[in-house]
């Protein structure tokens, strides 16, 4: 049995909401504005169409925050359950400090709403829909109490 089948359904959910929510910070749009068309005379005005991801417009400091704490999560993550390396000992459980990553990505993109609230691109449905379900699925991972790095339950000790 490899390391993939041994992740539980909440590992799972945890770590594809997590991949798709980076590639959704660059490729879904956050922003859209639209102005429509008229004809004059002959000549068109308008017409045009702009889209901007998370990591732009206002507030985008604290999106460009949330996509650094989203990649040390998967990062950690990964290593935690595919790699061999341990990590060291943390204060609090790892499981735990998945979960507040993952509520930390959620409050960032929140904080960053409340720079600019409208023009939303259906980017935006997406992406806040991911984080949560991101921090529902950590949520869940830090309950279950699993999450025995791969290496070990590999080696059975």
């Amino acid at each position: 049995m490899n390391a993939l089948q041994r992740l539980t359904i909440f590992e799972k959910i945890t770590a594809s909401s997590g991949i798709v929510l980076l590639i959704g910070m660059f490729a879904f749009p956050w922003y859209h504005v639209g102005i429509a068309s008229i004809t004059v005379g002959g000549h068109t005005f308008g017409g045009e169409s702009f889209s901007a991801n998370v990591l732009k417009g206002p507030g985008s400091f604290f999106s460009i925050v949330a996509l650094i704490v989203l990649i040390a999560l998967l990062a950690e993550f990964a290593i935690r359950r595919l790699g061999a390396a341990r990590l060291p000992d943390i204060p609090i459980a790892w499981n735990a400090a998945e979960f507040y990553a993952a509520l930390a990505v959620l409050a960032l993109l929140v904080i960053k709403i409340l720079f600019h609230i409208g023009n939303f691109g259906w980017g935006f449905y997406a992406v806040l829909a991911l984080a949560a379900v991101l921090v529902y699925s950590a949520f869940g991972t830090s309950r279950s109490g699993s999450a025995a790095p791969a290496h070990v339950a590999a080696h059975g000790g």
